[in-house]
C-alpha cells in the first residue's frame, strides 16, 4: 500500500467515525451533542531501526533501559506509523479559562466539559481510528502490533513504560517537545497520541528538527497557566515538569463515574491552550 493512500483512507474514516462526535448519551450538556472531538491527525512514519528506538530511549535519562525497541514488539517489523490528533477549535476555546468551572449540576471540574469529553471519550475514537489503521494493513496481509494495546504493555516505573505515544511521534517526525513534555507539532500542542507497529513498508518523514526540545521558545506561558504549579522553567527543559505535581492536581479533580456509560472522567490540559505552541509553532518573536 503506498503512503498516499494510506493516509487518505485514514482520514476519510476519521470523517466518518462517529465516536470522533459527542453522542446524546455521552453529552455532559446538551449543547456539547455532536461537537467534533479532533480533527483530521497529522500522520507520521519512522523506521524500527531508527538508533532513537534502538538506543537513544533506552537511556535511563531518555525513558528507560528496559523500553521496547520496536522490533522486541514485532520481530520482523520495518515501520513505526504515528497519528497526532489535534483537538478541536471548540475544545482548545472552551478550556482557555484559568479559574474551575462547574457543571450546571454544581460539581466542580478544573478543565472544560468539552476538554474532559476529548480526553476521556476522544480517547475511544483515537483507539479506533489505531485499530482501523492496523486492519487497513491486515487486508495487505501485512503484520502489526498496537504496542498501547498490547498485553506486553507495562509501567516499568511510575511514568515510565515500555513504550511512549510521545517518543514514537518525535522519531516519525511529528514534533519536539517543550516544557510541560508535551508534543509541539505543526498542529500545535493540544491534542493526543496513538501509533503502531508494521512490518509494511513506509518512507520515514524527514525529521526536521535536530533536537528534541528545538520547537520551545521557552516563554514560560504553560508555566503561568499550570494551576498545579507542576512546571518551572528554572529546573531546564528536560526536568521543568514534575509529573507528581501534575498528576497530583489530576487526581484531586478526577470526577466520580457519571453520565449514560457511569464513566469516570478527568483531565486539565490547561498548559496545552492560550500557549504560543497552542495550535503550531511558535515564533521566537512571540517570546514574552
Amino acid at each position: 500500500m503506498r503512503k498516499e493512500e494510506f493516509i487518505k483512507k485514514v482520514e476519510e474514516f476519521c470523517l466518518s467515525c462517529k465516536t470522533n462526535y459527542v453522542s446524546e448519551e455521552d453529552a455532559i450538556y446538551p449543547s456539547l451533542i455532536g461537537m467534533r472531538l479532533y480533527d483530521l491527525p497529522l500522520i507520521g512514519f519512522a523506521s524500527s531501526d531508527d538508533p532513537l528506538f534502538t538506543e537513544t530511549f533506552k537511556k535511563e535519562e531518555v525513558i528507560h533501559p528496559l523500553y521496547k525497541a520496536p522490533k522486541e514488539w514485532l520481530s520482523d517489523s520495518i515501520t513505526v506509523i504515528s497519528f497526532f490528533f489535534p483537538t478541536s477549535k471548540q475544545v482548545k476555546e472552551s478550556n482557555k479559562k484559568l479559574l474551575d468551572e462547574p457543571y450546571e449540576e454544581g460539581i466542580e471540574m478544573s478543565c472544560s466539559a468539552e476538554w474532559l469529553l476529548a480526553r476521556c471519550e476522544g480517547q475511544l475514537f483515537i483507539n479506533e481510528v489505531v485499530s482501523y489503521a492496523a486492519s487497513l494493513l491486515n487486508q495487505c496481509d501485512y503484520k502489526n502490533v498496537i504496542p498501547s494495546a498490547s498485553k506486553d504493555f507495562k509501567m516499568l516505573e511510575p511514568f515510565k513504560s515500555n513504550w511512549s505515544e510521545r517518543h514514537a511521534a518525535y522519531a516519525a517526525g511529528l514534533g519536539t517537545f517543550g516544557l510541560s513534555r508535551g508534543l509541539i507539532t505543526k498542529k500545535g500542542m493540544a491534542g493526543r497520541i496513538g501509533s503502531l507497529i508494521t512490518n509494511a513498508y513506509f518512507e520515514p518523514t524527514v525529521r526536521e528538527y535536530s533536537n528534541p526540545f528545538e520547537y520551545c521558545i521557552k516563554c514560560g506561558a504553560c508555566q503561568r497557566r499550570c494551576p498545579g504549579q507542576a512546571i518551572d522553567l528554572a529546573r531546564g527543559l528536560a526536568l521543568g515538569k514534575d509529573h507528581i505535581k501534575c498528576v497530583g492536581h489530576i487526581s484531586n479533580s478526577t470526577k466520580k463515574p457519571f453520565g449514560v456509560n457511569n464513566r469516570v472522567r478527568y483531565g486539565c490540559g490547561k498548559c496545552q491552550v492560550a500557549v504560543p505552541c497552542a495550535d503550531g509553532i511558535p515564533s521566537k518573536l512571540n517570546k514574552k
